[in-house]
């Protein structure tokens, strides 16, 4: 057989990527009437569904958005919240078995999945109903044809594979997989940073649609994810909910340099310190708390400081324990910190506490300020984590790709502003998921039910041809 020879395929709707996103898409294509070909990168379906903890869930409310997350695409904000609870017993009625609703901290509600159970239970519904898939395939390129998306050119083990489509949904994961990209969008420390995700998600669709011309959001260095016990700790990506480190809105966070580079309470949890922790030095800061602190929760749903302190002990972490701050800033020298700054940024930060002018720090503390007084005194050194990108292309509420203005020139770019978006949509062109920037921005909106109603809106909307 000749490896180099192009094979030839046809469908409907061609969905590229196997997670959730993907997944929801082609079911809800498929019931629609369409014939349907998932196209997977990967050897296994379900992308990074399966290092969550199976919580689907967003804000209630449409105003709890704004509060946290102002600078987000409203309108898609909006469809998440409204289509949350439909889709909610949309993915029940294909067998997928669901917790009863639960609230989430104090914005936000939910329902509770087991990913090992939600994932084949998605890929045989896809079966069921006559939807073909293929693993270990690896879109490179889209196929145009006067402007409009005719299909795609893949790859596997045996070779080229061109395939024409009627309309293509692009539901690859984001770009968090790509060192080069993270570098130039985010953060010089990439390499640095832990990847919490699904490792084929290397923007392939992202990358893709862009050289066709599709307008991207303007942020895109925004990402979701959350601080973890830096090295030598023995863990790996499956055991994120036990070493993350959430506890950081209520510590005194310090950089290498040993100052506080951001209000660690800002946001709704920890998402927001963790995006600030990758900027800094190695993409690594240390969190420090008292005796008094490590008994508090940030929050019904995280453990004590003391449970996560012995979580990473146990697994190898960096963890300082000492009787008085003197020695605490001392022994942080072993991890780089100039024992002098880490000091004086405890001494001002525990004075402005105590005298009620958090506030007045430089960067301020306007939440869960608790003075460092309290023996023994712990630090932690953690590292960031990225676990998907929030920007990405820019849709309408049909998840149909838009179009950049001719002028913006290809990537390395500066994203286009929304006057230099045209209004028309790239024919035959669709997104889900992460590939799908503008939700969560700075601020998190939940990864599994943008997956779950982005998908759905692709699949219906490109089996009709909206």
């Amino acid at each position: 057989m000749d490896l180099m020879m192009t094979r030839q395929d046809r469908t409907d709707v061609l969905v590229v990527g196997g997670g959730m996103a993907g997944l929801c898409a082609a079911i809800s294509a498929l019931e629609k009437g369409a014939k349907v070909l998932v196209l997977e990168k990967g050897t296994r379906f379900g992308g990074s569904m399966w290092l969550s903890n199976g919580l689907i869930w967003t804000f209630a409310n449409q105003a709890e958005v704004r509060k946290h997350i102002p600078d987000g695409d409203q309108a898609l904000q909006d469809f998440l919240v409204d289509g949350l609870t439909d889709s909610l017993v949309w993915l029940v009625s294909q067998g997928v078995e669901l917790e009863p609703e639960q609230t989430f901290q104090w914005y936000g509600r939910g329902r509770q999945s087991n990913p090992a159970q939600m994932t084949p239970v998605l890929v045989n519904r896809v079966k069921a109903l006559g939807g073909r898939i293929l693993l270990g395939t690896a879109m490179q390129t889209l196929l145009t044809e006067d402007g409009a998306v005719t299909g795609v050119m893949a790859f596997d083990a045996s070779g080229a594979l061109e395939v024409q489509a009627d309309s293509v949904i692009l539901a690859t994961g984001g770009f968090q997989g790509n060192t080069e990209l993270v570098a130039r969008y985010i953060t010089p420390y990439a390499e640095s940073m832990y990847l919490r995700s699904n490792p084929c998600s290397t923007g392939d669709g992202f990358l893709a649609a862009v050289d066709i011309g599709a307008a991207v959001t303007p942020l895109l260095n925004t990402f979701y994810g959350h601080a973890l016990t830096a090295p030598p700790a023995r863990f790996n990506a499956f055991q994120f909910q036990d070493m993350s480190q959430k506890y950081g809105p209520i510590a005194v966070a310090l950089n290498l340099e040993g100052r506080r580079f951001a209000d660690e309470s800002a946001g709704t949890g920890e998402e927001l310190l963790n995006f600030h922790i990758a900027s800094q030095p190695r993409a690594t800061a240390v969190y420090i708390v008292d005796a008094a602190i490590a008994e508090r929760s940030s929050s019904k749903h995280n453990p004590a400081p003391r449970v996560a302190i012995a979580r990473a002990r146990h697994a190898g972490g960096p963890v300082i324990e000492a009787d008085n701050l003197e020695e605490l800033a001392e022994r942080m020298h072993e991890w780089g910190l100039p024992p002098a700054a880490v000091l004086e940024s405890l001494q001002a930060y525990n004075a402005a506490v105590s005298s009620g002018s958090g506030d007045r720090l430089q960067p301020a503390r306007r939440r869960s300020a608790f003075p460092i007084e309290k023996a023994p005194f712990t630090a932690v050194l953690v590292r960031a984590s990225i676990t998907y990108t929030c920007g990405g292309l820019r849709a309408d509420l049909d998840m149909r790709v838009l179009r950049r203005a001719s002028s913006i020139s290809m990537l390395p770019m500066v994203t286009a502003e929304l006057s230099e978006i045209q209004t028309a949509a790239i024919p035959n062109l669709y997104v889900a998921g992460c590939d799908l920037g503008g939700i969560s921005n700075r601020g998190y909106m939940g990864g599994l039910s943008h997956a779950l109603v982005t998908g759905r809106a692709a699949g219906t909307a490109a089996a009709s041809g909206g």
